[in-house]
This record gives C-alpha cells, sequence and structure tokens, in this order.
C-alpha cells in the first residue's frame, strides 16, 4: 500500500513539476533579488529589514498561491480527465489516492519555499543580516500554513466547483489572517455580539494568523516557546483533522 501511494506522489509530482510552475518560483527570487537590491538603495541603516520583508512576503504570496490555484484543480483534473477511474479500479483505496496526490503537491510546495527560502536568507545575510532561529520558524510556518490552506481548498473542491472553491477558500484565507485585529477594535468590543460572531469562527474556521510569525522575524527577533508550540499543535491538528474529513467525504463521494 505504501508503494501504490507513493507512485501516487511521485506521478502527481512529475505531472505538476512538468507545468514549469518552478520557473515561476525562480522568477520571483529574481524579482526578489531586484526589488531588495532597489529597495535598499533607498533605506538607511536597515537594508537587511527590507530584505528580510520583501523575501518572507514573497514566500508566503507565492506557497499560499501555489496552494490556492493548485489545491482547487488537484481532484476536479483527476476526475474531469477519468484518471481517477484507472487508479481505483487497479484496485487502489480511495485513500491512498487522495493523501498520495495531497503528498505529491506538497512536495512542489516544499521545493518552492526551500528555493525562495535560500535566496531570501542570502540577500538578508550579504546586507548584513543575521540568521536568526525566528526567522527559521517563520519559514517553517509559513510551510504549515500553505499545507494548511491546501486542503481547506481540496476540502471545498470536493463541493464546490474549482472557480468557487478557490474564491471561498481566498476569503478563508483573508478572513484568518483579519479576525484577530478585528477582534481588538473598538467597533467590535463595543458590541458584544460581533465579539460572538467572531469567536465562533474561531472554532469552526482556521485562523491563520497564528502561523504568521513574519513580524516575530523582522522586528522583535525572538518568540516565546509556549506561542510557537500552542500554533504549531494548532495548525497541524487542524491539518489533520481536514485530511480526515477529505478522505471521509471523498470516500462517500460519487464520482460516476
Amino acid at each position: 500500500m505504501l508503494a501504490k501511494l507513493l507512485l501516487i506522489s511521485l506521478y502527481t509530482f512529475k505531472e505538476i513539476f512538468k507545468s514549469k510552475i518552478l520557473y515561476i518560483t525562480l522568477f520571483i527570487g529574481i524579482a526578489l533579488m531586484v526589488m531588495t537590491y532597489v529597495a535598499t538603495e533607498f533605506t538607511y541603516g536597515t537594508p537587511d529589514k527590507v530584505a528580510l520583508d520583501f523575501g518572507l512576503g514573497m514566500l508566503s504570496l507565492s506557497s499560499l498561491g501555489i496552494s490556492l490555484f493548485l489545491g482547487a484543480t488537484l481532484l476536479p483534473n483527476e476526475i474531469n480527465s477519468r484518471t481517477v477511474y484507472m487508479v481505483i479500479s487497479r484496485p487502489v483505496p480511495r485513500w491512498v489516492f487522495i493523501i498520495g496526490k495531497i503528498l505529491g503537491l506538497i512536495a512542489i510546495l516544499l521545493i518552492n519555499v526551500l528555493i525562495l527560502s535560500l535566496m531570501t536568507l542570502a540577500c538578508s545575510y550579504l546586507l548584513g543580516g543575521e540568521v536568526n532561529l525566528v526567522t527559521i520558524w517563520a519559514i517553517v510556518f509559513n510551510c504549515l500554513e500553505a499545507i494548511l490552506l491546501l486542503l481547506v481548498v481540496v476540502f471545498l473542491s470536493l463541493f464546490l466547483n474549482t472557480t468557487l472553491a478557490t474564491v471561498v477558500s481566498l476569503l478563508i484565507l483573508l478572513l484568518g489572517h483579519a479576525i484577530k485585529e478585528t477582534q481588538e477594535t473598538s467597533f467590535v468590543k463595543m458590541r458584544g455580539y460581533l465579539n460572538t460572531v467572531l469567536e465562533a469562527y474561531h472554532l469552526i474556521l482556521p485562523g491563520f494568523y497564528k502561523l504568521n510569525l513574519k513580524d516575530f522575524a523582522i522586528y522583535q527577533k525572538t518568540i516565546e516557546t509556549s506561542y510557537l508550540v500552542n500554533a504549531f499543535l494548532y495548525g497541524t491538528f487542524y491539518s489533520l483533522f481536514l485530511l480526515f474529513l477529505i478522505i471521509f467525504i471523498f470516500n462517500r463521494k460519487n464520482i460516476d
């Protein structure tokens, strides 16, 4: 069974790799270096922070973009091309198929993160910055955030068409980043019912802001271990829960 899972993962990886998605990653990396150079010409005293800010921002946008747009088509493309019928008739359990597809896309995500991370750290270091542990954690949590978004998109693609799954996932991502700051506004604090609604959101939909360590890496340079542990467990268990739901629903989905 493990061999079948790895075979499906490898096939998915090769198919996405052939789409030349990683060329976009290299283009983003080159753009990152050019933008960093231009920005540092107008910045005095903190060019390393500019490089790190640009780098982590580009890293986040690219990895989340891959999760969003490729995740929305991961299953629909297989169903529309009828590839899924050939695979599960081998026979291959549906859960092996779905996990293999997701792992293949995650491998592409990790390569994307690795390339841009190395470029970001190199730019920051060459401009006088230091590679500290918080920056490494910020990169790790970016991977976790991208994987969580990927699972959200795949889950929604089981019910919605590609466009709707993409749009709804994007809204969930934006809300997941804005919810904490929204709760802290005086407008919400003066209206208890709004805070109740936002708390209910926390119980159902993911709070992506918990996985964003960019400000810690750029400005604070330190982070409490308890925050890291809690946030990591939150992202991990939420991802595993979504994966369980995806497998459960896909096993019962009529794909004829």
